[in-house]
């Protein structure tokens, strides 16, 4: 296998981008890895990855062949195809990477696929689908945004205590009791900073 380069761009085994946004990362990608069954739908859309990793159970068994030196067979059922591909690139030192085709299809998969990043924040992941960007943060976080931007915030760990500035609706050392307690928020300024306690937060912005 060659060399990761960044900027690394995974592609997931969803629906295949049409916003702009992250056509564009897929675009600017200097170093491509599908999930499985991605790996067709890159190539019917002009594009060829570098590395195919999954237990290829999805890849068209022409491009399974045709691809068979690029292809990385992990068969551990305990994880599934997105989290191999983050492993593997975590494995080869990437500590930071984006992430298209997470969404559409299988609703359950769509949810597996952005809580997980949860299991990584020592690295860097943007998940990029056709209507906004979700990423973790881990500390105080300044990011920027723009008037009426939607925002949400989701946690695993209803303990964290969570400061905002520049939400409609802030939070003021205060907690997410329940899951879609911190859902459905806005920006109101181009910059939405964030203080937290400990552990992670998920947070959700709109494209507009």
């Amino acid at each position: 296998m060659n060399k990761i380069n960044k900027p690394l761009v995974i592609v997931a085994n969803g629906e295949f981008p049409e916003n702009p946004i992250p056509l564009d990362i897929l675009n600017n990608a200097n170093h491509i890895i599908a999930c499985d069954g991605a790996a067709d739908k890159l190539m019917k859309n002009g594009y060829n990855p570098n590395i195919i990793i999954g237990d290829l159970d999805s890849i068209s068994s022409l491009n399974k062949e045709k691809c068979k030196d690029i292809t990385v067979r992990v068969l551990n059922q305990s994880e599934n195809d997105l989290r191999k591909a983050i492993n593997y690139a975590q494995e080869n030192n990437i500590n930071k990477l984006s992430i298209i085709g997470a969404s559409g299809g299988r609703e359950d998969h769509l949810i597996g696929n952005i809580f997980s990043l949860f299991k990584y924040p020592k690295i860097s992941i943007k998940i990029f689908t056709d209507n906004g960007l979700f990423r973790l943060i881990n500390n105080s976080k300044e990011l920027k945004s723009f008037k009426g931007q939607k925002v949400s915030i989701f946690t695993t760990d209803n303990t964290i205590k969570i400061r905002t500035k520049g939400l409609k609706y802030n939070f003021n050392n205060s907690n997410i009791s329940t899951l879609f307690y911190g859902t459905l928020n806005k920006s109101i300024k181009d910059i939405i900073s964030f203080k937290i306690s400990h552990g992670s937060l998920l947070i959700f912005q709109s494209y507009k």
